[in-house]
């Protein structure tokens, strides 16, 4: 265990230096930028020569919306340079804490059934690429996010966009807080002495520093050294289970697994209760990840900065392979082989695991440490150091946009002293970040007394928020007759009942599992014995599983039962048809109230064809290229 341990810390100090020092190089750039501004306006230049000295000085400058801009002249090889770059750490994305952690437990659970989520994935990158891009990408380049085109959508209504991008700015949040519990499920698997709050706890401080300057960054090459570790990793796991295994031979793992129904890949029944489905996976759960793909704030501003539709719509599904990739080797690994290396004593019913979601983490400890031990720490901290740089960057970027799609325009633009104050606006942002810090940090925590594994709570989330946002960009951009009061009632109603029965379904879920029945027969062999385990109180494993009483605590209604066992990537075909259904009706409702028509906005006809997807896409074709953004903003 302590070669792991040794190798992990020095490859944590490694990556922290490496990230340090680009990220000291950043902030030191911008704290340059005031002083270096001041002195070219103070000279006699053109607006050319600005222009140029402005992008020959390399620093970034401030927009109206308060965003930073780096600008830079026009150069066709490094210009495709750094597109690479971008295509190569989009493709690096799926390092993830929440991935490794969450996928190796929640297949474990449930079986390779869940690879048909890859089949819905894929089939969202279509959309997005079909229904969102051509849309997205041809907006006037002074839109900087997607809760601003909902804002010229419906009349410059600022609580559209206010609204909007809270709920987005949720799950952001959501979403990030599972890469600081991954992360801590990492750690105190590799260091079985350090309890889960304190490693949330330790990671959260760290990251919460970086987030105060902008959030740490990488270079693209520390990317993809971690993402080959990450790789060659769960490749040697996987290898070394199948030739290196204790009890079963190679010819015998197969069949074990396929006597014990591990090897369905997709289930074929109809029905709302089971999870997955190559029903919900193919139909349903496309919508919300068309959302991720296209509008997410993190991937709208990388495909919106890119010259060029066709290189930005690549750029947008370049990441697929990879996605398929990692995703097939984790779901395959924790739903056959992590299965059949802990064959009769599943480690999360035995004891052995302080939290079920260590299933995985565990399986590639064990196997790594018995064969590579020193490359074990590495991968672990290959893994815990990439998904920290996200979580820093992401926690930054959550404040900066709730201040300025949010707070800005809701409350600053209202009071000129403030607006017109840099200082007061500098440490409102500072104190979100660390306040978001703060909460994430906490909300991490909480997650440990939670039964769901970390993928389930990532696609609860994603299926919840980000579907009725799908939802209302589809009403948005196809129906002209949609108004701001319709859209908006009919968004907060969605939100609110999917909130609801999310919430219903993570309470709930440790009541009525679907999970594969747990076997912990064989735990006192001298193969199950040897393993160590990561809970510290561990002394043997009980004679039977305790199952929890649900008696009094399930709901006695049979509706409201029914309801929180409904699947929750159904939420998403529901939310689809309930945003353009009932949005349709609210918007005639209110035009008929306050007009007397079936079009509330016909003054603004013109003005809303512009955000329109027929009209934009069709009929501006000639004009998308130059509305395009033109500047790459950051890489």
């Amino acid at each position: 265990m302590y070669w792991e341990q040794i190798s992990f810390c020095v490859c944590v100090i490694g990556f922290i230096m490496l990230s340090s020092v680009k990220t000291i190089d950043k902030h030191r750039l911008n704290l340059k930028r005031k002083k270096i501004i001041k002195n070219l306006l103070n000279s006699s230049l053109s607006k050319e020569g600005l222009i140029n000295q402005i992008a020959a000085s390399g620093i970034v400058i401030k927009n109206e919306d308060n965003s930073e801009e780096k600008i830079e002249p026009y150069d066709g090889k490094a210009h495709f340079s750094k597109y690479l770059k971008v295509v190569i750490n989009y493709c690096m994305t799926f390092n993830s804490a929440i991935l490794v952690v969450g996928s190796l437990a929640e297949s474990y659970f449930l079986g390779v059934r869940i690879m048909g989520n890859i089949i819905g994935i894929s089939i969202g990158y279509i959309y997005a690429a079909l229904v969102v891009h051509p849309l997205m990408y041809s907006l006037d380049s002074d839109i900087k996010t997607p809760y601003q085109y909902f804002e010229r959508r419906y009349n410059n209504k600022k609580y559209v966009r206010a609204i909007t991008a809270l709920a987005a700015m949720l799950f952001y949040f959501f979403f990030l807080t599972l890469y600081l519990w991954g992360c801590a499920v990492l750690l105190s698997t590799l260091i079985p002495q350090v309890p889960l709050w304190v490693s949330a706890v330790l990671i959260g401080a760290y990251s919460i520093i970086g987030s105060t300057i902008g959030g740490f960054t990488q270079s693209t090459k520390t990317n993809v050294v971690q993402f080959l570790v990450l790789i060659t990793g769960l490749i040697a796991t996987l290898v070394l289970t199948i030739t290196r295994h204790d009890i079963f031979d190679q010819s015998e793992i197969w069949p074990l697994a396929s006597s014990n129904n591990r090897t369905v890949f997709f289930d074929t029944s109809v029905d709302f209760t089971t999870r997955y489905t190559i029903l919900n996976q193919s139909v349903s759960i496309p919508l919300p990840w068309a959302y991720i793909h296209a509008l997410f704030l993190p991937n709208f501003i990388r495909y919106r900065n890119i010259p060029g539709r066709k290189r930005s719509q690549f750029l947008l599904v370049s990441n697929l392979p990879f996605m398929a990739l990692v995703n097939s080797i984790l779901f395959i690994s924790g739903g056959i082989f992590c299965f059949v290396y802990f064959y009769g004593c599943d480690p999360a019913s035995s004891g052995k695991l302080v939290n079920r979601n260590q299933l995985g983490t565990y399986w590639i400890l064990n196997v790594l440490s018995e064969h590579v031990p020193s490359f074990t720490g590495i991968v672990f901290a290959s893994i815990i150091a990439y998904s920290v740089v996200q979580h820093s960057l992401g926690i930054a970027l959550c404040g900066q946009t709730i201040f300025a799609e949010i707070l800005k325009p809701m409350v600053f633009d209202w009071f000129s002293f403030l607006l017109e104050n840099d200082s007061v606006i500098r440490w409102t942002k500072i104190f979100l970040t660390i306040t978001l810090g703060i909460l994430s940090t906490g909300l991490a925590i909480t997650f440990q007394y939670l039964r769901n594994t970390l993928l389930s709570l990532l696609l609860v989330s994603n299926n919840a928020i980000n579907a009725p946002l799908f939802g209302l960009y589809f009403l948005s951009a196809f129906n002209p007759y949609a108004n701001h009061a319709g859209a908006m009632l009919a968004f907060v109603s969605n939100l609110a009942i999917n909130l609801w029965l999310a919430f219903g379904t993570v309470v709930f879920s440790r009541l009525k599992s679907q999970d594969f029945a747990a076997d912990i027969s064989q735990c006192n062999s001298d193969y199950h014995s040897n393993m160590t385990a990561l809970n510290v109180n561990f002394l043997s494993a009980p004679d039977k599983i305790p199952v929890p009483s649900s008696d009094s605590f399930y709901p006695k209604n049979p509706a409201l039962a029914y309801l929180y066992s409904v699947a929750p990537i159904w939420y998403c075909m529901f939310s689809f048809l309930f945003m353009n259904i009932f949005g349709v009706l609210f918007s005639l409702a209110y035009s008929l109230l306050t007009t007397r028509s079936f079009d509330a906005d016909h003054k603004h006809s013109e003005q809303r064809k512009k955000y329109l997807f027929y009209y934009r896409v069709f009929k501006m074709s000639n004009e998308c290229d130059e509305q395009a953004p033109q500047l790459i903003t950051r890489f």
